[in-house]
Parts: C-alpha cells; sequence; structure tokens
C-alpha cells in the first residue's frame, strides 16, 4: 500500500527526467524541438552580430527565404529541410538566451530544463508557507499536468519566463503588495499568452477604485519597453512589432505545418473553419466575439470585487472575503484565456498549473473548495488525456475539430467557475444546516500553525492526480 501512495510522484519524477534524457539521448531529433530550433538561433545570431535578421524583414510575406530560417537550418545540421524556423517573441527574450547559444545545443537545452524545473520548486515553495509538505504537493502537481511536461519536453519559455512572473504577482498581490504585484505581472510582456490575466485583475482592481495593480502593471510595461530597446535596440523592437501582422500565417499557412490541434483557442478554431481567402471577413466577428466574453468576464470581476466589499477600506485588506475575490479573478483570467486569445497553444495551458494552488487554499468554504478540487481535477485529466491522445494515436484528421473539444471544455470549466461568482463570500446558513453533523470528539486536535493545503485524498502523495 506504501508503494501504491507513492506511485503519483514517482511518475512524476520520471515526467520531470524524462525531457532532459531525451534532449541527452535524442540530439538530433530534438532539433526540431522549439528551444533547438528557435530560442537557442535566436541567441546565436545575437551572440554573433546578427541581431538585426531575428524578424522578417520589411515588406516579407513567408518565413521560409527569412534570415532566421535560413541561419537556423545552418546552425543546425539535422533540423529537416521541411521545418520552418519562426521567431515572434520578444527581442529581450532572444537576449535572455545568449548564454545559452554558448553551450552545444542538448548542453543548452538540459540547462534550460533544470531551470525550468527549479521555477517550478520556486512558485510552490513560495506559496508553501513554509511548508515542506505543502511545497513538495504544489510541485508534483504541476509536474503531473501534461502541459507542464509538454513544455520541458519542447524546451518552452512558458514556466520560467510566463508562470514565474504570473505566480510572483499573485503572491504579492495577496500579500496586499498591489504596485509591487502589477510590477512583476508587467514582465508577462515576455510570454504575452499570459498577460491578459493580469490585465483583467488590473482592470477589475480599477474599476473598483483601487488603481495600484494598473499602475504597477503599466510601470511594469514600461520597464520591459524600456530593456527591449536599451539591450537591442529599438529599430529592433519596432522590427518585433511589425512582425506581427505574419502572425496569423503560422497557422493558415499549411507549408510551416503547424498541427490544427495544437491551436487550443476558440478564435484560432473558428478561424480556421474557413478558407484563407475568408479569414479577413470572418476575423471581426470572431475577434469581436472574443472581445465580448472577456469584458463580460471583466463585469462579473467587477461584481465579485464589489460584493466582497473591495471599496471598504483597510478592512478588506485583512479579510477572507478579500483573498476569496482575487482567487475566483485569477482562476477566471486563467480559464478565460483560450476563450479570448487568438494564439494560444498547448503548451500555453502550462500557466493554469497555477490554478492548483489557488484550489487548495483555506478560504473557500466546504461546497466551493468541492467545487474548485473538482474544477482542478477535471483540468488536470482531461488536459492529460488530450496530450496522450494526439501524442500517441492519429488525430490529425480530425484538424480543428479535435481542439475544439478542449476548447469547449474550458468554456465548461470557465462557467462552473463562474457560478461560484455570485454566491456569498461566507458559508450561508442553509449550507450549513445541509452539512452532516460532526462529532468533535472524533477530530484530531487542529494545528493552526500549518492548515493543509488540500484534502488529503486529492494531493499526489495518497492517490493519482
Amino acid at each position: 500500500m506504501r508503494l501504491l501512495s507513492l506511485l503519483p510522484r514517482i511518475l512524476a519524477i520520471f515526467l520531470i527526467i524524462l525531457p532532459p534524457l531525451f534532449a541527452i539521448r535524442q540530439p538530433e531529433m530534438m532539433q526540431g524541438s522549439d528551444f533547438v530550433m528557435t530560442f537557442y538561433p535566436a541567441g546565436a545570431m545575437i551572440a554573433s552580430g546578427q541581431a538585426a535578421n531575428i524578424y522578417p524583414p520589411p515588406g516579407a510575406t513567408s518565413f521560409i527565404d527569412a534570415p532566421f530560417n535560413l541561419f537556423a537550418h545552418k546552425l543546425l545540421a539535422h533540423l529537416p529541410p521541411l521545418y520552418v524556423a519562426i521567431y515572434m517573441y520578444p527581442p529581450l527574450v532572444a537576449a535572455v538566451f545568449v548564454p545559452f547559444s554558448m553551450l552545444p545545443p542538448p548542453a543548452a537545452m538540459v540547462l534550460w530544463q533544470a531551470l525550468s524545473v527549479a521555477v517550478m520548486g520556486i512558485v510552490a515553495y513560495m506559496f508553501a508557507a513554509g511548508s515542506r509538505k505543502k511545497a513538495f504537493d504544489y510541485f508534483f502537481m504541476m509536474a503531473l499536468f501534461c502541459p507542464v511536461f509538454h513544455t520541458l519536453l519542447i524546451g518552452h519559455l512558458g514556466i520560467v519566463l510566463g508562470l514565474l512572473p504570473l505566480a510572483l504577482g499573485y503572491l504579492l498581490l495577496t500579500q496586499g503588495k498591489e504596485m509591487a504585484a502589477g510590477y512583476a505581472w508587467g514582465f508577462l510582456a515576455l510570454k504575452p499568452q499570459f498577460l491578459p490575466a493580469a490585465m483583467l485583475m488590473a482592470g477589475a482592481l480599477l474599476l473598483t477604485k483601487r488603481p495600484r495593480v494598473a499602475i504597477g502593471l503599466a510601470l511594469g510595461l514600461v520597464t520591459f519597453t524600456g530593456l527591449s530597446s536599451l539591450v537591442l535596440g529599438p529599430e529592433i523592437f519596432l522590427s518585433w512589432l511589425h512582425s506581427f501582422k505574419m502572425s496569423d500565417s503560422i497557422f493558415a499557412n499549411p507549408a510551416y505545418g503547424f498541427p490544427e490541434y495544437m491551436a487550443v483557442s476558440l478564435p484560432a478554431v473558428l478561424m480556421q473553419c474557413f478558407s484563407h481567402d475568408q479569414r479577413a471577413l470572418a476575423k471581426l466577428p470572431i475577434y469581436g466575439l472574443a472581445a465580448a466574453v472577456g469584458l463580460f468576464t471583466l463585469w462579473r470581476c467587477v461584481r465579485v470585487l464589489q460584493a466582497s466589499g473591495a471599496q471598504g477600506g483597510d478592512e478588506w485588506e485583512k479579510s477572507k472575503s478579500r483573498s476569496r475575490a482575487l482567487s475566483l479573478i485569477m482562476t477566471l483570467g486563467l480559464l478565460v484565456l483560450p476563450l479570448v486569445l487568438p494564439h494560444f497553444v498547448f503548451y500555453d495551458l502550462c500557466g493554469l498549473s497555477l490554478i492548483c494552488i489557488i484550489t487548495y487554499q483555506d478560504y473557500w468554504n466546504p461546497a466551493e473548495g468541492g467545487i474548485m478540487r473538482a474544477v482542478r481535477r477535471l483540468m488536470w485529466w482531461v488536459c492529460n488525456i488530450y496530450y496522450c491522445s494526439f501524442m500517441f494515436l492519429t488525430v490529425k484528421p480530425f484538424k480543428h475539430w479535435y481542439a475544439m473539444v478542449l476548447v469547449v471544455f474550458f468554456a465548461f470549466l470557465f462557467y462552473r467557475v463562474l457560478g461560484l461568482c455570485g454566491k456569498e463570500p461566507t458559508t450561508s446558513k442553509a449550507l450549513v444546516e445541509a452539512l452532516p453533523p460532526v462529532d468533535n470528539a472524533e477530530l484530531p486536535p487542529a494545528d493552526k500553525t500549518d492548515p493543509p493545503p488540500a484534502d488529503q485524498a486529492d494531493l499526489p502523495p495518497e492517490s493519482a492526480s
């Protein structure tokens, strides 16, 4: 039985060790990974004095003949000719990978994977409040989330440059450091797919007369822009902005070989329902629908803050109602990303691993805690099954319709959490009366200094995630 209870942690450790093993044992195959094909050449181009060629030149209509793709194929001898290397991230991200480009690709990738695992540990420890058990629980739950595993496997930047500032900002916000939280979130511009979640929080607080997060976010974005212009020059920063016009072609042009089932966002799926010639006309209503969903979410988040007493002064700062409201808004902000972003890929779901930490806090009443834990478990199982299906089965014939399954699932989770927004922040009398009676004599002594992070039946040490 002891071995059975340890199986989830053993599986989590296996999922952490497997990506670097692939990088070491299969270096030729891993040249097609995002790290080796995208980020490693970006750092190498800057190191070789060719930073101006990272982005397509003005007037370019294809990435195939762009200098970056030609450089990547020259740098990586085993990169298949049909693979097209594309770099669309901020120039500051490319500068981050300059030190990695000084190592051979396998060693550089293993180092980046190790850094990503270390960041997972840091995030878990930050929220553990000094409890080693909590830290391990959070860490292993994140490791058992297949979008996290996929991020490690392909060496993407979502954990280091996305999850870390996202979690840091949320932690600072829960501590009442609103300006610092917004400033940390400003650096989500390094991983723009996570930025709307922070903007939703800042906007909701701003509309309830608490502007400090919004001010901090604006200062963080200004700092990001300044650093980007300072490190590589304003011309390259402007080249990055100009490259946005070609971003849709990555999904639309079959020459780039992007698998449709990887684009797990409502706008992306709907856009793929139309031919390439029709997409210019379809973009306005589809993006309009996404904007409407985002505005609706903002309105509901404002209502949550108003109901929790966000305008009530310093008393709100110390209340559980505040913690509950902020957690609901952050959860909604993460779950709405697949419903509103035009470019949201499966591995971007790694940012949603923050929900495992939000779920197991002590400010939920029993009914809410049960719903939040069910949402977490459902998301883990469905995303993991989805990942295994496209990794080991042939789902390509289903094209974008296969991704629609996951998008609809996230719409359901969003609706389920949205249902908590209209409830009272404290346990109602009816709920208390509905709960079964508890014999206090059978309860163990309460440990008020170190509350458990979750229902023990839901944590990795006792059962599979």
